[in-house]
């Protein structure tokens, strides 16, 4: 039994490696937690058959043909950027500085040789249902830091973004507005009652730990995939949102199942410690949400800031305590060890 044990544990690690090494990279700047919120003000002309909305407070400027008709979306030189057509089918045009300006939210992006706003455009398809949503420099204040001497509610921008909508010229107008800090009592009373669970199960059982886990891990896996499909999937959303908690329960679970199974607390604590570790991972890559004022999900901004101090409070306990036992491993003398 012991050697299933082993295998079991194996696999689980395994299949946790592989999984966050083949899991599709973010992009560096996807949809994240902001300071800033951008408004749509006008669309010229009016009442043109599209639909423009922001996505992630600021991050991406979203733009939907509700008519089968030519949109034109031009670059920061005026050049051909983004083209709609009537049925439906959106290009790029890779030879526009705007696109690679665009990979990064701040516009680091190097622009290779052959992009100019007087090259010919080089079409190439990247949507076929009449959206997309793209970095726009426009639509953004462009610094980490907000414009000197502004305070919460200020408006740090206001822009135009040029369009063509069947050859007739017309634009986007969006203004920028610096938010205020959330709130800490989410993140505090999530961690009050992560501190309160520890309190309670780590004076009981593994087992009980163990339970703790998958709740959390749970909460933390819905929470995630609301977030990862709460914006368009062009904008690139991190896979780690629903993956690591869902690595974390199914090491709880499997921890759960393993408790009489085993005659050695080894493979338990090893199991706490890959729950624990997948825990504090999610927690740390969402750790802006709890000082940032805007987060990009459909989730009540207050739940998601209470959950991710939960989670973080719990990841780090399991963690400690699969450390604490894997220094001190120990012998389960009552084990049912099958034959």
């Amino acid at each position: 039994m012991r050697k299933r044990a082993v295998r079991v544990i194996l696999a689980l690690m395994i299949a946790a490696t592989t999984l966050l090494a083949t899991a599709p990279a973010a992009r560096a700047d996807a949809a994240g937690p902001t300071n800033y919120r951008t408004d749509i003000v006008s669309i010229e002309p009016t009442g043109a058959p599209i639909l423009v909305k922001m996505i992630g407070g600021d991050a991406f400027l979203s733009l939907e043909q509700l008519e089968p008709i030519e949109i034109v979306v031009l670059g920061y030189q005026g050049e051909p950027y983004l083209r709609f057509d009537p049925g439906g089918s959106v290009y790029e045009n890779r030879r526009s500085p705007a696109v690679w300006l665009n990979q990064e939210r701040y516009g680091n992006e190097k622009l290779p040789s052959f992009a100019s706003a007087e090259a010919r455009p080089q079409w190439f398809e990247v949507a076929t249902n009449g959206r997309y949503a793209w970095h726009d420099h426009r639509s953004h204040w462009m610094n980490s830091q907000p414009p000197p001497s502004t305070e919460a509610g200020d408006q740090v921008l206001e822009a135009t973004v040029p369009i063509r909508i069947d050859g007739e010229m017309g634009t986007i107008t969006v203004a920028s507005y610096l938010l205020d800090s959330p709130s800490v009592v989410p993140t505090l009373i999530g961690g009050l009652v992560g501190l309160v669970a520890v309190a309670v199960a780590w004076r009981s059982s593994r087992v009980a730990q163990a339970v703790i886990g998958l709740l959390v891990a749970g909460s933390a896996g819905l929470l995630g995939s609301v977030a990862f499909n709460a914006v368009p999937p062009e904008t690139e959303p991190s896979q780690l949102l629903w993956l690591l908690p869902v690595l974390a329960t199914v090491a709880a679970l499997v921890l759960v199942l393993l408790r009489n199974r085993t005659a050695t607390t080894v493979y338990l604590d090893g199991l706490a410690v890959t729950a624990g570790g997948m825990l504090i991972a999610w927690g740390v890559t969402r750790f802006d949400a709890l000082h940032r004022a805007l987060i990009p999900t459909d989730a009540p901004a207050a739940l998601d800031r209470s959950v991710i101090s939960l989670v973080l409070v719990v990841g780090v306990a399991l963690t400690a305590q699969g450390l604490r036992g894997l220094l001190r491993p120990q012998r389960l003398r009552f084990a049912r060890v099958a034959a």
